[in-house]
């Protein structure tokens, strides 16, 4: 895991500014760029940005040209009213029509189909070849980038990427490492990329050479000098010749850690070694691979943990959330949780409260922060499991480009109401200050809001106790005036 997490922080150089009940938009100086003139009006996602006049939308360009013309019934995406949906383009509806436009102001697909993915294809068919946000990929230069029909995740330095119908590896820089060749290449595995040729599977080098050719029914990435691989639906384990060590015979197989590899057989798990001999008998309903000599087991709602010889070496805890990425897991023991790892060291120990109104969420771990809560209030810990942010909040949000949006009960209003009599209804209703704390736990934007969003593209949208309603930058200056 990486502790010292960093996270995408944006500085737009045009920001939408409400004068009055007209929106226009402005530089960061508040020179305006385009005059307040739409009845609502969205930040910029690359070169285009919603406005809205009347109960219509369309989309101009940083110019205030007109992309699409202010007549839909609505532009982005209708599960979250983003502008973006998840292939990082942006549809277009009227009259229950569908269209598509990219994020540098391309019209792919007319406002003339049945269903957005009618719209898609359509776009395919003309030439688009799928969103991509050139911000996670900042080194490539434009001219690489425009030739990439989708990208994954980096990891390790080096990137998946299509071309066409076929996958091949780029450097973060964007070097050539494996032209475009495969069918599919799956997420790094121990150095190792799983990758198909048609619908058999072999394994690929960090940098895309073959290590086993594509001959399996699946494969995953050597550990120990061992591959497991899977050959008419069962696992056994090859070497790095390929060589079986021992046959396909389990219904699923782990990685091996410790001389150990979790194995199921008959819907249990137990554990063989590096031979494929069986260590410890299939008893387990499901386990995580070994770490530090102890072995974690997920038993109905509970958690334990064992040693090599399936000796029980801890109390039974509770489950609560997890095994996330990282094999972290939420575990509770009476009232109280706290989070322990795959060796069974506490990241935090098991002293803090559960949740009890709706929209406090405790198992978002962000940017390195994570929710705690004690009594009724709550703050954040970090991944060392220091308490940065002491409880002191009744709402927390995730942390979203380096900043967390927090709130408190507003003093004058809420007559009697506390946290915890709030808590106990089971809803957080009443009136609240919000405001912005950074990653160290400093409030960097005072709690003077009565309602605010998370931060976006730069930009965090508020409404003060004067109901005036506009956008904030991460400094807390502000763009609107009345």
């Amino acid at each position: 895991m990486n502790n010292t997490p960093q996270q995408t922080q944006y500085y737009p150089a045009i920001i939408p500014f409400r004068q009055g009940e007209k929106w226009g938009y402005c530089t960061r100086d508040k020179d305006f760029i385009i005059t307040p003139q739409y009845d609502q009006a969205a930040p910029f996602v690359g070169t285009i940005a919603r406005v809205m006049l009347g109960d219509k939308y369309g989309l101009i360009d940083k110019t205030g040209s007109i992309v699409v013309p202010i007549v839909c019934d609505f532009i982005g995406n209708e599960y979250d009213h983003s502008l973006l949906n998840e292939d990082n383009s942006c549809t277009i509806i009227k009259d229950e029509k569908y269209g598509l436009v990219s994020t540098d102001g391309v019209i792919w697909a007319e406002m003339i189909y049945n269903s957005e993915e009618e719209a898609f294809h359509a776009a395919a068919e003309r030439g688009w070849k799928g969103g991509i946000v050139k911000d996670d990929f900042p080194e490539i230069e434009a001219t690489v980038l425009n030739q990439i029909h989708a990208v994954k995740k980096i990891q390790k330095g080096i990137l998946r990427f299509r071309q066409n119908d076929k996958w091949g590896l780029m450097t973060e820089k964007g070097v050539l490492l494996l032209t475009p060749t495969y069918d599919e290449i799956e997420d790094l595995e121990n150095d190792y990329w799983p990758f198909r040729e048609g619908d058999k599977w072999g394994l690929l080098d960090l940098e895309g050479n073959i290590v086993l050719p594509a001959q399996y029914d699946a494969a995953r990435g050597f550990s120990n000098g061992q591959a497991a691989c899977q050959k008419d639906g069962l696992w056994g384990a090859v070497n790095l010749s390929g060589h079986w060590i021992f046959e396909p015979q389990f219904t699923e197989l782990g990685e091996f850690k410790e001389g150990l590899s979790a194995a199921q057989k008959n819907g249990l798990y137990g554990f063989v070694d590096e031979y494929g001999a069986v260590q410890i008998d299939f008893q387990y309903p499901y386990v995580l691979d070994f770490s530090h000599g102890v072995c974690a087991v997920l038993e109905e709602k509970e958690i334990y943990f064992i040693n090599d010889t399936g000796t029980i070496v801890s109390e039974r805890y509770r489950a609560l959330f997890g095994p996330n990425e990282d094999l972290w897991m939420h575990v509770m023991k009476g009232d109280k949780w706290g989070i322990v790892q795959a060796n069974h060291s506490f990241v935090l120990p098991i002293q803090y409260d559960l949740p009890k109104a709706m929209g406090q969420v405790l198992n978002e771990i962000k940017n390195g922060m994570i929710p705690i809560k004690k009594g009724a209030l709550l703050g954040f810990a970090n991944l060392e499991g220091k308490e940065v942010v002491p409880p002191q909040y009744v709402i927390v949000d995730p942390f979203c480009e380096r900043r967390s949006l927090v709130a408190t009960l507003d003093p004058k209003l809420n007559g009697d109401k506390t946290p915890s009599s709030i808590e106990e209804t089971g809803s957080l209703s009443g009136v609240f200050n919000y405001g912005f704390i950074n990653e160290e736990g400093r409030e960097v934007i005072p709690r003077k809001y009565i309602l605010a969003h998370r931060f976006k593209y730069g930009l965090a949208f508020v409404k003060n106790e004067n109901f005036q309603v506009g956008y904030i930058t991460y400094d807390g200056t502000e763009y609107f005036e009345d």
